[in-house]
């Protein structure tokens, strides 16, 4: 690290978009790039990191392919060196499992030498004589500060846990977010109860890995869904993670957007099909046994409140086609109620670059978020651009347009009528 450099890009935090960005970067000279992240080391989603648990999106939706099939760290990059691409396609399974994934982004994280893991971004300020940013980090290890400048930044700190509010002042130890699990599960395995609340593929998860102990334990799912229901992942669907579609869901009318997204939830909300055929067959061989102490599971059940008694947790719930309240004794609330974009505080002193609509960033089509675009942003596009902000597959994308757009080129040329279908309907007069 040179501290007098005054860097092309600078960016804070290194999940999987911002790693993205540094492997695809890499292969770019002219660009002097580096990287900070609180975290010790990269490790993603530790919690759920369970064993069986895959990905949403296929192999080839890794840190580059989408962008640079060519790359050097490419997911069947990867398989090689680890030997283990034979094993993968006879294995014939595109979803590669979480475990998998993040022992990929490690493989990457480890070939990259401008990644630096245990510096806390303080503040960001905006340097006028140099014309660039000021970046002050804590090293989280020594607590000493350390000034860098960027002529540009990315911010790719990812998402927050979202914790309902009846939850939020809720101190007790066994009340934790899915995000926790792994970290907890050993504790919730001595308890006698355990309530799971969400329906997504976070609780669908937990539940199908809890459901070999549901003998002894009183397992219960409740979500406020009206089904538990698939992810859709139609190819005509699937025309809608395209850049096609990014075009005509960014140019929406605003007041219109969030309508439009709520409409998709079962195209990123729902849950892995072959997982609900596995949960459903788990039940059916549970349900063969002799005095088996089968599960609950509950729908449209909207969590209203959370009060502790001497000995167990009493969960409210409204239901919601029949108006009922109605309450649940547990010991252990696992709540698998999703993430939350986050603005971070070290950007206050930048606040006045930054363009905002609502308390939300604006969004420019090229993922920046000021008039000159030197700020860029990984993942908090889900207002502006659509429901793939946490797309894995989109990453590469994203970040093509990125540096496509800090280098004033088209580094990276990108398909373009990628659907067969039209979004728009005045689309229709051309055909």
């Amino acid at each position: 690290m040179k501290l007098e450099t005054i860097y092309d890009v600078i960016g804070i935090g290194i999940g999987p978009f911002n790693l993205g960005l540094a492997a695809l970067a890499d292969d770019i000279p002219v660009l002097k790039c580096i990287f900070f992240d609180e975290k010790e080391s990269f490790n993603w989603h530790p919690g759920l990191l369970l064993p069986n648990a895959r990905l949403q999106v296929p192999f080839y939706a890794d840190l580059v392919t989408l962008a640079d099939p060519c790359s050097r760290f490419s997911y069947l990059a990867f398989l090689k060196s680890k030997r283990r691409l034979f094993r993968f396609a006879i294995h014939e399974n595109n979803f590669a499992t979480r475990l998998e994934y993040n022992s990929y982004c490690k493989w990457v994280v480890d070939q990259l030498n401008n990644l630096h893991f245990g510096m806390r971004c303080n503040a960001i300020h905006y340097n006028e004589s140099q014309e660039c940013y000021d970046i002050s980090l804590l090293n989280t290890h020594t607590r000493n500060t350390f000034l860098f400048k960027s002529k540009r930044i990315v911010i790719g700190t990812g998402t927050a846990p979202l914790i309902p509010d009846c939850a939020k002042n809720n101190d007790h130890p066994c009340i934790f977010h899915s995000a926790k699990y792994l970290d907890f599960k050993k504790t919730i395995l001595s308890k006698n109860s355990i309530s799971i609340i969400g329906s997504g593929q976070s609780a669908a998860e937990i539940f199908s890995d809890l459901l070999p102990y549901s003998q002894a334990i009183n397992l219960k799912w409740f979500t406020r869904a009206p089904r538990f229901y698939p992810m859709e992942y139609s190819k005509l669907s699937l025309e809608l993670t395209s850049p096609d579609y990014i075009d005509h869901f960014y140019n929406l009318p605003n007041e219109r957007k969030p309508l439009t997204l709520k409409q998709q939830c079962v195209l990123y909300k729902g849950i892995n099909f072959s997982l609900i055929n596995e949960i459903y067959d788990q039940l059916y061989l549970l349900s063969l046994e002799e005095a088996s102490n089968l599960p609950g599971l509950f729908t449209n059940c909207e969590l209203k409140n959370i009060t502790t008694t001497d000995e167990n947790l009493s969960v409210r719930f409204l239901h919601s086609e029949t108006d009922e309240l109605f309450e649940s004794s547990t010991e252990v609330i696992i709540l698998a109620t999703g993430y939350s974009a986050r603005i971070p505080e070290f950007i206050k002193p930048i606040k006045a670059l930054i363009n905002w609509n609502d308390g939300n960033y604006q969004l420019k089509r090229n993922f920046s978020i000021d008039s000159n675009n030197k700020i860029f942003v990984q993942n908090a596009e889900l207002h502006t651009h659509g429901y793939n902000s946490a797309d894995l597959g989109l990453g590469p994308y994203r970040n093509a347009i990125i540096l496509n757009s800090i280098l004033e080129y088209d580094h990276f040329v990108m398909e373009r009528e990628v659907a067969f279908q039209s979004f728009g309907g005045n689309a229709a007069e051309k055909v």
